[in-house]
């Protein structure tokens, strides 16, 4: 054969509309430029994403922008003109100002509801808008009213900054997945909207607002995954005592929580980077804890890093966690190094501890559960998580600089760590204040080589 020869010359259209099916719409478009037989493939793909982000520049002037985005609906509306498939399984549709394109917009839902498309995502938001702003936005446009009318179909519907009328989601029973997003929503709109969606799996909440509380109790459910993500709860209470999730990410200020037999969670995710001020209310995440017991993947903050430890139990729970990877998104600041030992002594069956390095809220008022001198916390002379000797099997530190905290907290899990396998540093990108770059973080990599391991078998890679 020929080693010039395009090794998808051969293949039929109808195949390669499927290996362009697994593309980005955006790559997908792309592939014109590949041949001759490439030119009009993407046309045909079931996946269709008109995001006006790949058209219009924010760092341009407004005048340009204006020009951008009416080529971005011109392109939308010969897409439509030309596409010749009669089934679409999802469509996305970002523009933050639809306004000037109401009629597009209406033809461009219409030509997803009357191509049966399961997925559908309307996002409007503005990319300007800051998620942790106190500021909200009222939403820029509606939901176009055959929506209600046919949508049957759709498995998986996305609004941002759409609003909508909750009454009319009766014809929305087959939808799996729902996620809302920089809207004005009350609690009774999700009942409704719960009430109406009987096989809803996944419910996603961003940057909403107006709500007094979230609570869910109904029988039945079968939501597995919820994520509230820098809502506005005005009272801070959540109460979940139906469903019995598999996922739960919280974003959003520490609060009262409620999570009843949550036996059947894998993953959580919390993240109370909102929280301004340091409280003495680690009880009320002491207790969201031990309702997550179940999770074997858990991912928690700086912020809860630095208030767990601050209840009636500073050195751990009293019931163990069961999980097995553990995600500390930290600052390694002094402030959290109670905390860590905190989930280190919980976590008696952790195999995998990653420490993500970035910034953090670190609180100036913040007292500490009991005295301690940073660098004496990380030596024998406290008592060492079971975790770390008999189970710990891989540590990634993401973001690694080398610096004094981190070479503390390093050194004392390589020491006593005789279960470790593996220790992988990736190094960070950021420059520091002095001029350190890559190169020398890779550097102060070399000081973590020369450490004392309990070990015989880990390894240490450089990243």
């Amino acid at each position: 054969m020929d080693r010039n020869t395009d090794m998808f010359s051969n293949l039929p259209s109808s195949l390669l509309i499927i290996i362009a099916s697994f593309l980005s719409f955006k790559e997908a478009a792309r592939t014109c430029i590949l041949s001759k037989q490439w030119l009009n493939i993407w046309r045909e793909v079931e996946n269709v994403d008109f995001d006006e982000n790949n058209f219009v520049k924010l760092d341009e002037s407004e005048e340009n922008q204006k020009v951008q985005r009416e080529v971005f609906i011109n392109f939308a509306r010969q897409f439509i003109a030309n596409h010749s498939q009669q089934v679409i399984k999802t469509l996305g549709f970002r523009c933050s100002k639809p306004g000037n394109f109401l009629v597009d917009m209406q033809n461009i839902v219409m030509f997803a509801t009357s191509h049966n498309a399961t997925g559908l995502r309307l996002d409007f938001s503005d990319p300007t808008w800051r998620e942790d702003a106190i500021m909200n936005h009222e939403a820029v446009s509606e939901l176009p009213s055959h929506v209600y009318e046919h949508g049957q179909a759709l498995e998986s519907l996305k609004l941002f900054s759409c609003r909508f009328d909750a009454s009319k989601f009766t014809n929305f029973s087959a939808i799996k997945s729902l996620s809302l997003g920089w809207i004005n929503i009350n609690i009774g709109s999700i009942l409704v909207i719960l009430e109406s969606c009987p096989l809803l799996e996944t419910l996603h909440l961003k940057k909403c607002w107006n709500l007094e509380y979230f609570e869910v109790s109904k029988p039945g459910l079968r939501l597995q995954n919820l994520v509230l993500d820098k809502c506005d709860i005005r009272h801070e209470w959540l109460a979940i005592e139906g469903p019995r999730f598999q996922f739960f990410k919280y974003s959003g200020k520490v609060g009262q929580f409620l999570l009843e037999n949550q036996r059947d969670m894998v993953e959580a995710e919390l993240d109370f980077g909102m929280q301004t001020e340091f409280e003495e209310v680690g009880a009320f995440l002491y207790d969201l804890l031990q309702e997550l017991f179940a999770a074997r993947i858990l991912t928690v903050c700086s912020v809860f890093l630095q208030i767990i430890p601050s209840g009636d139990e500073p050195l751990g729970l009293q019931a163990p966690l069961d999980v097995r990877k553990l995600i500390l998104k930290t600052a390694l600041h002094s402030n959290e190094y109670c905390g860590i030992k905190f989930m280190l002594r919980s976590s008696p069956r952790l195999e995998t501890l990653t420490i993500d390095i970035g910034p953090a809220r670190i609180f100036p008022d913040y007292e500490p559960p009991y005295p301690f001198d940073p660098e004496e916390l990380w030596s024998r002379n406290f008592q060492v998580e079971f975790c770390v000797i008999e189970t710990l099997r891989v540590v990634n530190v993401k973001g690694f600089k080398g610096t004094r905290n981190e070479l503390y907290v390093l050194r004392y899990l390589l020491h006593f760590g005789r279960a470790m396998e593996e220790l992988n540093l990736y190094a960070s990108n950021e420059g520091g204040d002095n001029g350190e770059n890559r190169e020398f973080y890779m550097g102060r990599a070399q000081i973590v080589l020369g450490f004392y391991k309990a070990s015989r078998n880990v390894s240490i890679s450089v990243l």
